[in-house]
């Protein structure tokens, strides 16, 4: 008979994608906006710690079993990624027992010879002759083109640079016509969800990967802690429930959809908050009550789905939540 850590440490891990070492994936990832400044090269840093506190929280992250991530040199000026190598080195996790996501995003990138530099950064920084997996966002293709994004990702993972290519923001139309070039090399789509803010739930993106076998990984699932302070009822009930915080409900709801939340914090209490999430089982029915909910009152704008300009991004309409509800 399998002890309760053994059967606790199977339930976190995720069984449809492994390190380049062979180890499964933990449902849980580390998302690194914010570490070392949050904002991009086109912003200003904000909210910015120091570099100790970071790399502190890292390797107790990394050392506690989460082992995916997504990078792009763009996170806080380059910080985030020099302090993640910084934070690995200094853990006793080896590169290839981590799965390493790295992001070009067409805000931080200019031209296709920028992409191109970004890229050999990426490498030289990290130490490393490959990414996991390289992701594009659907704006990546709009700005660049889809000839030349799916030229640039498929040399990629011809030459090994790459093992993988991923996804961001993108509409159901997008993603089936990446799947269709890239096949079993398509990883992952990153897209938000929240218990407040639902338009990639109703616009079939998830049930789109589901349907192709896409992981769909999850950005800002707590919108930067903005959900805990409305205590919606509903989590309030769940929270007292099961003895477990409202955080612990998201993540664990998240990863009973089969959806891959990312998160980070420098509180090591919150980093065992997060990976204790798994350590519990809810009924069937508070599950259909999370994923069935929407909050009263919320007017949404319209999202651009195609990148034409036409309507709100959708990274906008999860900082605006607040502004639209009325």
């Amino acid at each position: 008979m399998l002890s309760w850590v053994k059967v606790f440490f199977l339930v976190l891990l995720d069984t449809t994608m492994k390190t380049s070492s062979g180890k499964e994936i933990s449902k849980i990832g580390i998302g690194t906006y914010g570490i070392g400044g949050r904002g991009h090269r086109d912003m200003d840093l904000t909210e910015k710690a120091q570099d100790e506190q970071y790399v502190d929280a890292l390797v107790y992250t990394l050392e506690k079993g989460f082992n995916f991530t997504e990078i792009s040199l763009g996170y806080g000026h380059g910080n985030a990624i020099s302090l993640f190598k910084k934070s690995l080195d200094k853990s006793s996790v080896l590169r290839e027992d981590i799965f390493i996501t790295h992001s070009l995003y067409p805000r931080d990138l200019s031209s296709i010879e920028e992409v191109n530099k970004d890229i050999e950064s990426f490498y030289t920084i990290l130490n490393t002759d490959y990414a996991d997996s390289t992701l594009i966002t659907q704006s990546f293709i709009v700005k660049f083109g889809e000839e030349e994004s799916f030229l640039l990702l498929n040399s990629l993972l011809d030459s090994g640079k790459t093992r993988f290519v991923s996804l961001s923001n993108a509409s159901p139309e997008c993603i089936r016509n990446f799947k269709i070039e890239f096949g079993d090399k398509f990883y992952a789509h990153e897209g938000h969800l929240s218990f407040e803010v639902r338009a990639l739930q109703e616009k079939g993106v998830f049930e789109i990967c589901e349907e192709l076998s896409v992981k769909n990984i999850i950005w800002r699932p707590f919108r930067r802690g903005e959900t805990f302070a409305h205590n919606w009822e509903l989590l309030t009930q769940l929270s007292n429930k099961y003895s477990k915080t409202q955080s612990q409900i998201i993540l664990n709801w998240m990863c009973h959809l089969a959806y891959s939340p990312m998160v980070f914090s420098i509180n090591k209490s919150n980093i065992d908050e997060n990976f204790s999430s798994m350590g519990f089982k809810m009924a069937e029915t508070d599950y259909s009550l999370l994923t069935n909910f929407r909050p009263q009152n919320y007017y949404p704008p319209k999202v651009d789905w195609d990148k034409n300009g036409d309507g709100d991004s959708i990274v906008t309409l999860v900082v605006d939540f607040e502004k639209h509800v009325h």
